[in-house]
This record gives C-alpha cells, sequence and structure tokens, in this order.
C-alpha cells in the first residue's frame, strides 16, 4: 500500500516538474506596454529623447525573438545594420557605441578620440575647407572644438586671445571663417573698430585725418578680402593733367601716406 501511494506521488511530482518545465521552456507573450514595467528607466529615456526610435519604431521591433531567462539577451540586443545601413555614415570602421552610447536616447552623441573620418560622412565641406586651407586648426581634430556635445559651437576666445577689449565672437567670424582661419573675408559693413584692432597705427592715422578718407570705413578701399590694397584711380580716375602724371606717375609720390592725404 505505501509502495503505491509513494509512486503515485512520484508520478505526479514528474508530472509537475515536466509541465512547469514546458511552460518555462516557451517565450512569454509580451506587448509593448509591458516593457515599462522592469525597464522604467530605458522607457522613459526613450520617450524623452528617443528621435527616431521612439517615433519609427517600438521596443519589440528592436528587441525581437523572445526574452530572457529563456531566449539569451544577447540575441535580442540588435546590431544597428539591421535599419541603418546604405550610407556612408554607417559604413565607418568606429563602433557605433563609440559616439552613440545609448542607442534609446540616439541623439545624445559622445565623441571620442578620433572623429575626423565620422564627421566627413555628415560635414564633408566643413572638413575639406580644413584640409583645403592649411591652418593650426587642420591639427587639431574636430573634438578639441566641437567638445561638449553634438552641434556645439565654441566662442573663440575659449582658446584665442582677443584682438581687442569687447571683442565677441560675431566679431571673430566676421573676418575669419573658422575651418579657414586665415582666409580672412568681411562684408561691407564691418566697423573700422575691428580693422583698428590689428591695424591700430593706420586706423587712428585714418580717423585724425582732414581729408575726405577720414569718414570712410577701412572696407570702403580694402574690400572683400584682407590685404587688398585698392588703386586710387579706382575712386579718382586721372585727377591730374597728363604733363602732370606723366611726371608722377605714382600717386603716393606726392600724397603719401592714403589714410592721411595731408601728411
Amino acid at each position: 500500500m505505501k509502495k503505491c501511494i509513494f509512486t503515485a506521488a512520484f508520478c505526479l511530482a514528474i508530472g509537475f516538474v515536466v509541465s512547469t518545465g514546458s511552460a518555462l521552456a516557451a517565450d512569454p507573450v509580451l506587448e509593448v506596454s509591458d516593457c515599462v514595467k522592469c525597464h522604467a528607466k530605458v522607457v522613459h529615456q526613450n520617450q524623452d529623447d528617443g528621435a527616431s526610435h521612439k517615433t519609427e519604431v517600438s521596443c519589440l521591433d528592436c528587441h525581437e525573438g523572445g526574452h530572457p531567462p529563456t531566449t539569451p539577451k544577447e540575441e535580442i540586443i540588435p546590431q544597428c545594420s539591421k535599419c541603418h545601413e546604405g550610407e556612408a555614415h554607417f559604413e565607418v570602421k568606429t563602433p557605433c557605441l563609440s559616439c552613440h552610447q545609448n542607442p534609446h536616447q540616439p541623439l545624445h552623441i559622445v565623441f571620442g578620440e578620433d572623429n575626423v573620418a565620422v564627421c566627413n560622412t555628415c560635414h564633408p565641406t566643413q572638413v575639406n575647407e580644413i584640409k583645403d586651407n592649411p591652418s593650426a586648426h587642420g591639427g587639431f581634430d574636430c573634438a578639441v572644438c566641437h567638445h561638449d556635445k553634438h552641434g556645439y559651437i565654441p566662442d573663440c576666445m575659449e582658446c584665442h586671445e582677443p584682438h581687442r577689449e569687447g571683442q565677441t565672437f560675431a566679431d571673430c567670424v566676421s573676418c575669419h571663417r573658422v575651418h579657414q582661419p586665415l582666409n580672412v573675408a568681411y562684408g561691407q559693413d564691418e566697423p573700422n573698430k575691428n580693422c583698428g584692432a590689428c591695424h591700430g597705427d593706420l586706423a587712428n592715422t585714418l580717423v585724425s585725418g582732414t581729408s575726405k578718407h577720414a569718414k570712410l570705413q577701412c572696407v570702403f578701399c580694402h574690400k572683400d578680402t584682407h590685404g587688398n590694397i585698392p588703386a586710387c584711380q579706382g575712386c579718382h580716375g586721372v585727377p591730374h593733367p597728363q604733363s602732370m602724371m606723366q611726371k608722377f606717375p605714382k600717386c603716393l609720390d606726392c600724397h603719401i601716406n592714403p589714410h592721411d592725404l595731408a601728411i
């Protein structure tokens, strides 16, 4: 009798284990609404800063095929190339997660140590400007200037001493193109105080003069490009008789200083 009771109990136990094991062997059927129950932090990150990872796909579009413990975790973490392919930016050798460290917040970009090749896939104009116009800027990685976050534009004075007191970033870039800083160029409204920051003696001579030149902006004569020295005839034509011009063919033979014609 005892043997029969033991045998029955053993068989029931085996049956329970088998049926329970079968239940555990099957992956649970999940809905997106289930994800927040265990992964609240990740879901909130995605909702706040998910970009297209929030608007174009759901959790289960990326994490498909099961759920731990029945499916190993590494099998449900997708490769970025599952969706992101066919463009130069997705083909660089730098691992995606070296910059996009949290795929649930893909636009929170953290720069690594060597970023030029990666930056070039989206910003070739700027990268080529630096390569084609040698300057000290060409010796640095992009992240040296754009270091805080993707899209960060630094103030020049973070590295450079200003030319004059009160100089602003807008003053800097009105002359210096940041990716080709030695190619100085400016518009027609550049104030004389900016020119005087480097050319103080000339600016002082100009403003203290008594000729009509004293009322002009520097860029009226030195148009468009830094170092441009105009011919006087561009404004004055041939102001003297031909006989005088033959004897003194150069204007500055008499008008010694164009910044103050009275000198």
